[in-house]
């Protein structure tokens, strides 16, 4: 690369650093914890310092597809650990002592919960004593508020029933003539929708991930005790 492309490059990504200043600015307190405090999990903690860069730099539907992804991924997880450890409990009664292998004691809870919905990772979840009625309620909403509304691209559930005035423009031979202003349902006006998702993911990106992080670190808890020994 000559120097004049590289002058030209180095210019390009100066501009897409400083576009993001503000979010920075705005965005890096409200997820500073959750950034800086790992769970020292392997497993998890991949995904969580990505969500909290797509915060940090206000790539907020970035951050709530992944949020998504990372609520399912730690279901599944939780599900598979628990049950490997009753597996463990029930061959040391049975023989005394634990002669699976790692991969045999997860075979197991993957083959149980690795393609598994996430109707049905939620209500197991619940069932284990891994979270509570009123989280597994609570996620539930969060499945059809941000799961099924973003990844599935389901806008009557990313809108609900939002509405915004919208007035219509003609143009005719006297030039523009502008129509009534009628309130319109978001979900049914298609050439807004992209913008005003951008909105809509800014005001629930953060609160949401943020409670799935507190889930997060509830669970790991709960599966190995507060000293974290995973």
């Amino acid at each position: 690369m000559n120097e004049e492309k590289s002058k030209i490059l180095l210019e390009e990504i100066n501009g897409i650093l400083r576009s993001r200043i503000k979010f920075i600015n705005k965005n890096y307190l409200s997820v500073r914890d959750a950034y800086k405090n790992y769970y020292d999990d392997t497993r998890l903690d991949p995904l969580r310092h990505e969500i909290c860069l797509c915060i940090i730099l206000g790539l907020y539907q970035a951050a709530i597809t992944l949020t998504n992804h990372f609520l399912e991924s730690l279901l599944k997880y939780a599900l598979i650990i628990k049950h490997s450890e009753n597996k463990k409990i029930e061959e040391e009664k049975i023989k005394g002592a634990v002669v699976t292998s790692l991969n045999e004691r997860f075979e197991e809870g993957i083959r149980l919960y690795g393609n598994a919905n996430l109707d049905k990772t939620i209500n197991r979840a619940c069932t284990l004593g891994l979270i509570s009625k009123e989280q597994k309620k609570r996620l539930h909403g969060c499945k059809e508020r941000f799961r099924n509304a973003y990844s599935h691209s389901d806008k009557r559930k990313t809108f609900g029933d939002s509405s915004m005035p919208i007035t219509g423009v003609k143009f005719d031979k006297d030039g523009i003539k502008m129509d009534e202003t009628i309130e319109t349902k978001i979900a049914e006006f298609l050439p807004g929708q992209g913008i005003i998702q951008v909105i809509f993911a800014q005001k629930e990106a953060i609160p949401y991930f943020l409670y799935i992080d507190s889930l997060a670190r509830e669970i790991i808890e709960k599966l190995f005790g507060s000293d974290n020994e995973k």
